[in-house]
């Protein structure tokens, strides 16, 4: 992110994060909007890096990895 962010707007992206990925954990089989906003581009691909998740590109949407 290019901008500091204040504690109040953490705090509400953290939860957003939070909520998303507890929606997307009960339906793991299910492919999800990544969005169009860089910030949340950025923490997809993150999340992917780490093994979290798998992103298909062309559609811009996610899923949880299944656990091996």
């Amino acid at each position: 992110m290019g901008s500091k962010l204040t504690k109040a707007e953490k705090l509400v992206y953290r939860s957003r994060c939070w909520r998303c990925s507890k929606w997307a954990a009960v339906r793991p089989n299910s492919w999800h909007p990544i969005g169009t906003l860089p910030e949340t581009q950025r923490a997809a691909e993150l999340l992917a890096k780490r093994g979290v998740i798998e992103i298909r590109k062309p559609e811009n949407q996610y899923r949880l990895k299944p656990k091996t």
